[in-house]
């Protein structure tokens, strides 16, 4: 307003919050369960952009990856599953060079990145599940055509502190996008309650096996004729589904 038109301020709070999230212990995850859902109560009060930025990569701070909790081959399930729930949370997606390598030393501006990372499966893997996740984030308008709008999203069960599932869906006017995640260290079930029958049409997973996860999703349509439908969600893993 008169000003000189940028736009969209950082979402520092949603940044530390998520990070400190994913850097604990899952068995410290069920104290920290709300440092997830409150961004939300805030959200609509700016033009919210989500940064993972250079700030966070360098310093002493670790790579987004080497951030998460746990040894090598856990980093990369979890890495995975906060980028899916970043694209899904509302807001404008900033990641810093190196992030979609699954690069594990810190950004140094006087060398290159780590190109050769792409020889490793779990990175090559990794990057595959970015370059999808940006495909299906820039095809999915119910995931930024009401960013700013109190119409786009709605939570649909934020208190599951003991297992540390999320779900929630993404509305714009022409699709609606159910988005669900398990945040712990163990495989869970969970049961979403329909209020019709409803077609849900897989669009990715954080866990498919072309990612670097152990899951094969043969039925990318499920058709569920009660209401309800019950979903296995394995440790530290997400999946956006298209309704309807």
């Amino acid at each position: 307003q008169n000003g000189l038109g940028f736009d969209y301020k950082w979402d520092l709070g949603w940044m530390n919050d998520t990070l400190s999230y994913f850097q604990a212990a899952p068995s410290q995850r069920t104290q920290l369960y709300h440092k997830l859902t409150f961004s939300m109560h805030y959200f609509y009060n700016e033009h919210y952009l989500l940064p993972l930025s250079h700030d966070e990569v360098v310093h002493g701070k670790a790579s987004i990856v080497q951030k998460m909790n746990g040894g090598y081959e856990d980093k990369f399930p979890q890495a995975r599953a906060l980028y899916l729930y970043m694209y899904a949370h509302p807001g404008i997606k900033l990641s810093f060079m190196g992030n979609e390598l699954g690069q594990l030393r810190e950004w140094d501006e006087k060398r290159e990145q780590d190109w050769e990372l792409e020889d490793y499966p779990l990175h090559k893997a990794f990057h595959r599940f970015l370059r999808e996740l940006n495909h299906c984030y820039l095809t999915c308008p119910a995931l930024w055509e009401l960013d700013s709008s109190r119409e786009g999203f709605q939570w649909i069960d934020c208190h599951q502190e003991e297992a540390c599932i999320y779900v929630f869906e993404r509305i714009s006017d022409s699709q609606t996008i159910l988005a669900i995640f398990n945040f712990s260290d163990m495989t869970r079930s969970y049961i979403f309650t329909c209020d019709r029958i409803r077609t849900f049409r897989l669009l990715i997973a954080s866990d498919m096996t072309q990612f670097g996860g152990t899951c094969d999703y043969p039925e990318k349509e499920l058709l569920f004729r009660k209401k309800t439908a019950e979903f296995t969600l394995s440790a530290f893993s997400g999946r956006w589904y298209l309704l309807d």
